[in-house]
């Protein structure tokens, strides 16, 4: 049987082998259920109590030892409506934070000067924020372009980012190292809003400047990307960024 659907809304392994034994046996007590289920003898009341806590087994007591048994199937559909509800009222009660969350966001703004994320996911927070902050016409300044480690998994992030800046109406001012010259030539992405210049060596890290941010992206095997924000530091790097765009090649 395939139980990964059962997984999916919010069952262990443990309890799904543990429920479907039930439902074979009917009412039995720990050692059959232990045999039937392979599941260690330690280990079983824990998972009982967990699926007794999701309604989906219930136990009786019989001269001082204790029967389970599974509730009917269609129980999990209730389970599930359960969790709906509660995640609904979840989400009222976060809306009704919602505003004191942001207020605290805006009073540490001027705190924070600079973030660290790692991994692909919090690469796409970062380039998130990119396309949250510019509008129509805005332009993300980039330089120090490059492959990376994995170059077929980069190029689909940033296909998938190129089209979406170009949805968006941002435009996009790139300075690639040389070397990367086929790389760029050979994305299918949407490119009519980006403007490419080439330079033998720029940098060793690829470098967003964005509004009053800047971006130090590293594209190993776990990717980083350091958040400096600071309008200081943005104007210094973005006159840096001009004066190579001043000698680069098209």
């Amino acid at each position: 049987m395939d139980t990964k659907i059962l997984e999916e809304i919010g069952l262990t392994n443990s309890e799904i082998k543990v429920y479907l034994a039930l439902l074979e046996l009917g009412s039995t007590s720990k050692g059959p259920l232990v045999k039937k289920a392979k599941i260690a003898s330690s280990k079983i009341y824990e998972v009982l109590d967990k699926l007794i806590e999701k309604g989906l087994v219930s136990h009786i007591l019989k001269n001082n030892v204790k029967y389970f048994k599974a509730a009917p199937p269609r129980r999990i559909l209730d389970y599930l409506k359960e969790k709906k509800e509660k995640i609904s009222s979840q989400e009222y009660e976060f809306e009704k934070l919602l505003p004191l969350l942001e207020k605290e966001k805006e009073i540490l703004k001027g705190k924070v000067d600079a973030e660290i994320f790692s991994g692909w996911k919090g690469i796409e927070t970062v380039f998130g924020d990119i396309l949250n902050i510019l509008e129509r016409g805005d332009t993300d300044y980039v330089f120090g372009a490059s492959k990376g480690d994995y170059p077929e998994k980069t190029r689909r992030f940033f296909d998938k980012y190129m089209n979406l800046t170009y949805k968006k109406g941002i435009k996009i001012k790139v300075i690639f190292n040389e070397d990367s010259r086929d790389y760029y030539k050979q994305s299918n992405a949407i490119k009519k809003h980006v403007t490419v210049k080439y330079l033998k060596q720029t940098t060793p890290s690829e470098i967003n400047i964005y509004e009053n941010k800047v971006l130090i992206l590293l594209f190993s095997k776990i990717p980083i990307a350091i958040m400096i924000k600071g309008e200081e530091t943005a104007n210094s790097f973005k006159q840096y960024f001009n004066a190579m765009w001043g000698i680069a090649k098209k």
